[in-house]
């Protein structure tokens, strides 16, 4: 099983209110991600924060490859895995 840490920026909605073009608020956002790594592609990497079992996730989340920052991933091992028990 692996762990992601995840760095991303995305694009920010700043509401329907004018906005002066000097706000410093004017720029993407930026986050934080982790969790387990569900699948990764050259198109991105979904994480995680549960497993039940069976190849079976939970509040699954995609980020794309251009948003990320920084990314490291750790492999770790829990009990009975291997019969995707936990």
């Amino acid at each position: 099983m692996k762990i992601a840490i995840i760095k991303w920026i995305d694009s920010a909605l700043h509401g329907q209110d004018t906005i002066d073009g000097d706000d410093e608020t004017l720029k993407p956002i930026e986050g934080l991600s982790c969790g387990i790594v569900v699948k990764e592609d050259k198109e991105g990497i979904t994480i995680a924060t549960d497993y039940w079992g069976n190849n079976k996730y939970r509040n699954c989340e995609t980020i794309y490859r251009k948003q990320i920052v920084s990314i490291k991933i750790k492999e770790e091992w829990v009990k009975n895995q291997d019969q995707n028990q936990i």
